[in-house]
């Protein structure tokens, strides 16, 4: 921050938008620096270095203030839910309470609506500092901490989509050599740092939402922030964004690009430019080729570049990054042998006509990062052509859970991560099969529930794009399978009324009993259709798998 403000103090560095698109404020390099001053003076006459802030903002530039003015004063960031999500309920809140007192915080960087809230006084009677009402003129007050590379820069909490959310304990150090590898794989060279622009809708609190400001930053460039209700409700805006902007990266979960491709129209694609975005990441969920293909297929009109879609496999234990660069001339994705993946966890090339399986590829993997498939009851290298529990090391990769040394234990083995994730390499690329804990046995056959979710939303067009759980259940397990409808369709228990409209709820069902049959060789127990909306997912709009179990036998009071 400190270097561009000295050689770039006119360049835009964060631009904030509403939900429509309109720009809101921006703030150039010079200006930031001063205002990031002006809160780490406040900060420090109440805190010691080490200290916790929780960081209660909305995507925008009091967010980029708050954040850099932990930095400058010592001490550790804690992002967490923006006000938005406590105004949405009790679930919200829970999440803030135990993110409170797990960190134990001496300090609340907020809005002033949020610190007037009732609501807020729940989160422990932690002290509020509005950031946009800090008085300018302190940073002349500012002394540095000599912080350096190992002291501990923030607590990522991870997005709870298998477990409860844990503090992941992140360093300077750390941040900066992913941003490192970030600016490696978004080709940051090959670029002025004017023409190096990020658009992103991501919660500021969710480990790619923030990498994609610090990307920005690192490199000398502009992020330009928008809520994330502007994506879910009018995806068009984001894109509409990155087209003005000139964006050269902006990164998103899958369903976001299904999303795009499904609701996007023609008319507004003629609108778009979308030449400059070379770098569309898309990870922080299983990325399924056939997403890829249609995003790609649908926006190629609007100049979309082919290859622009970049498939990454990252997690905030390590940051956010770990693989998604490619040579030229790397494959996209690979076809395998279903059985034997099925049956003997091999890894074998699909024969022309046999049952196979599509697998993307997430890139090479960095030189600062040490990546290994291991066995994961032994730990021991996988076989030559066996997948295996995917474990990360290097300079990227926490030191562990804050506070929580059993947690710890379980997933970090010194310095490698245990990821709990299965994959493969092949020629150089890492290929992610899905979780572990998530796998599903029957009859001594693998099953990833991502594979079955697919063929479950394939099934039937009233079924939502990538908006299925499948999971295990039951004393003898079973599997179960709960999907939500699009959000056109009208769902119903009796026969439909002719011209209704409706589609029949058993007819949906037999169609996903049918095609989970013919293709994976599985009978589903239990069926159950939600309406829009009601299946269980993360801030990152991942599907919870396990919090979708929960509403088996009948899906609760949001079930058709």
């Amino acid at each position: 921050m400190r270097h561009w403000a000295a050689v770039r103090p006119d360049a835009p560095a964060c631009t904030a938008l509403d939900s429509h698109g309109a720009e809101l404020a921006t703030l150039r390099y010079a200006e930031l620096d001063a205002r990031v001053r002006d809160t780490a003076v406040v900060l420090q006459q109440t805190t010691n270095p080490g200290d916790r802030a929780i960081l209660m903002l909305p995507n925008g530039v009091d967010f980029v203030v708050a954040f850099f003015a932990c930095a400058y004063a010592g001490l550790i960031a804690v992002p967490a839910p923006s006000p938005e999500g406590i105004h949405g309920g009790r679930r919200t809140l829970g999440r803030l309470a135990g993110i409170v007192k797990d960190a134990d915080p001496v300090l609340l960087l907020t809005t002033a609506e949020l610190a007037d809230a009732p609501l807020a006084g729940e989160l422990g009677g932690v002290e509020p500092v509005v950031v946009a009402d800090v008085p300018a003129g302190l940073g002349e007050l500012f002394r540095d901490p000599g912080v350096g590379a190992e002291a501990t820069a923030l607590l990522q909490y991870t997005s709870g989509s298998t477990n409860a959310p844990k503090g992941v304990v992140l360093s300077h150090g750390n941040v900066l050599a992913n941003l490192s590898a970030i600016a490696v794989q978004t080709g940051a060279h090959r670029c002025t740092a004017d023409e190096f622009v990020v658009v992103s809708w991501l919660p500021t609190f969710h480990d790619m939402g923030l990498a994609q400001i610090l990307g920005a930053l690192y490199n000398g460039g502009r992020v330009v922030l928008m809520p994330p209700m502007a994506l879910l409700m009018r995806p068009f805006v984001w894109l509409e964004a990155v087209s003005r902007y000139r964006a050269r990266v902006s990164s998103a979960p899958n369903f976001a690009f299904d999303l795009c491709a499904d609701r996007v129209t023609a008319e507004q694609r003629a609108q778009l430019d979308l030449g400059s975005w070379g770098y569309a990441l898309n990870g922080a969920e299983p990325v399924r080729y056939d997403t890829v293909a249609r995003f790609t297929e649908a926006f190629a009109e609007a100049g979309f570049p082919a290859g622009g879609v970049r498939p990454c496999y990252g997690l905030a234990e390590s940051v956010v990054y770990v693989t998604g660069a490619r040579d030229p001339g790397d494959p996209p994705y690979l076809d395998i042998d279903a059985e034997a993946l099925e049956q003997r966890d091999e890894i074998v090339p699909a024969a022309p006509g046999g049952p196979a399986r599509r697998i993307t590829a997430c890139g090479r993997i960095p030189a600062n990062v040490e990546l290994t498939i291991a066995d994961p009851a032994t730990g021991a290298p996988a076989a030559a052509g066996q997948c295996g529990e995917i474990r990360v090391g290097g300079p990227s990769v926490s030191a562990g859970y804050w506070s929580q040394p059993e947690a710890t234990a379980a997933r970090f083995d010194g310095a490698v991560l245990r990821t709990g994730d299965i994959g493969f390499v092949h020629d150089g690329q890492l290929y992610v099969l899905g979780r572990r804990d998530d796998l599903i046995i029957i009859d001594g056959r693998n099953h990833y529930p991502t594979d079955v979710e697919a063929t479950v939303a394939a099934a039937h067009p009233a079924i939502a794009t990538h908006l299925v759980a499948a999971f295990l259940y039951g004393d003898r397990p079973q599997l179960g399978i709960v999907a939500e409808t699009a959000r056109a369709v009208k769902v119903t228990r009796d026969a439909p009324a002719e011209g209704s409209g409706a589609v029949g709820y058993a007819d949906i069902v037999s169609a996903v009993r049918r095609a989970v049959a013919e293709e994976h060789q599985l009978h589903a127990g239990t069926v159950i259709l939600l309406r829009p909306g009601a299946l269980p997912r993360t801030t990152s709009g991942k599907v919870q798998r396990r919090r979708s179990r929960d509403l088996l036998p009948d899906g609760g009071p949001r079930a058709w």
